[in-house]
């Protein structure tokens, strides 16, 4: 089925407002986004199989990478759980199981580039060293939901996926929930960051301002499903979204955003789980300035987690 029709609704219907629609523009005919009634061919798969134990995750076997992104002296059966909820769409369609990903205050990254991350805590599962996933025109796939009994603090930035350049000084999309990183507090909400329950996807990190290509609340008891279609060549994104097992559908059509790579920033890598940011922080500083709290016990739910090769036809599993 062809998404000609979807993509001129949304091209009319959910372009950004028109404070921020200056720099975008939509172009179905140089990337056009089909899909077929046969699955598509895949870049990377990491759906999680019914019989996969926390284990997984810390072996050569697992589908991400078994050392990183992950806090000192932590295991990933520490971190992941397997919870009891309903899987969500692209994991029931392929017979797997969703992921828990837990934060607490033990969740500090020593890096080898920035050394000890102190004002972060991160539980991020890596994909890298996939030259494939990050070219070409390639579409990824992932869903998210909420875990009620082990809330986040939404008055922090986290970002729940997101591709990171080779040399780790970009960021070229991310998705994101919480406040905002530089968020002022309030003297009206008790001179604290006020809470900020949604999810919003964002572009290229440098950009000035940031573009936020979509945004959605963050409801509760709900699979928040997204494709994240990327065509490297043409520097485009476009965003396709649904809830629990309904299919996806164009949110945002092929829009700019620099994902090329070009000069300093190459491509590198992309990371999914929890990267909690310090309240009272800025971009340039986040990694030592800021507040966390102490007493961090979060999780957030993770599924469907693969890639679609869209570079022949412009396949998209919806």
């Amino acid at each position: 089925m062809h998404l000609a029709s979807l993509l001129a609704s949304a091209a009319l219907a959910l372009l950004p407002s028109p404070a921020t629609a200056a720099p975008f523009f939509f172009d179905a005919a140089a990337a056009p986004l089909t899909t077929t009634g046969s699955p598509c061919s895949t870049t990377f798969e990491g759906r999680i199989a019914q019989n996969a134990t926390a284990g997984l995750f810390d072996s050569s076997a697992s589908p991400f990478n078994n050392k990183f992104v992950l806090g000192q002296n932590l295991t990933w059966a520490e971190i992941i759980a397997f919870p009891d909820v309903e899987a969500g769409r692209f994991d029931k369609l392929a017979n797997r199981k969703p992921i828990s990903v837990s934060l607490s205050d033990k969740s500090v990254f020593r890096s080898g580039s920035e050394g000890v991350e102190t004002k972060l805590r991160r539980a991020e599962l890596l994909v890298n060293n996939k030259p494939s996933t990050v070219s070409g025109h390639v579409t990824w796939h992932v869903s998210v939901r909420s875990d009620p009994a082990r809330p986040l603090n939404y008055s922090h930035e986290y970002i729940l996926a997101f591709h990171e350049a080779q040399d780790f000084q970009a960021d070229f999309w991310s998705l994101k929930t919480g406040n905002l990183l530089e968020a002022p507090r309030d003297e009206n909400a008790g001179n604290v960051v006020p809470p900020l329950k949604e999810l919003r996807l964002e572009g290229y990190k440098w950009d000035n301002p940031v573009k936020t290509f979509f945004r959605t609340p963050l409801v509760d008891g709900v699979w928040h499903n997204f494709g994240i279609d990327l065509d490297f060549p043409n520097n485009l994104i476009s965003i396709l979204y649904s809830t629990d097992c309904e299919p996806l559908t164009v949110v945002v059509p092929p829009t700019y955003n620099n994902i090329s790579g070009a000069g300093k920033t190459t491509l590198g890598e992309t990371h999914f789980g929890l990267q909690k940011r310090p309240t009272e922080s800025n971009l340039n500083d986040f990694l030592f300035v800021g507040t966390q709290e102490d007493g961090i016990d979060e999780a957030f739910l993770f599924g469907g987690i693969f890639q679609d090769d869209s570079a022949a036809d412009g396949c998209i599993t919806l």
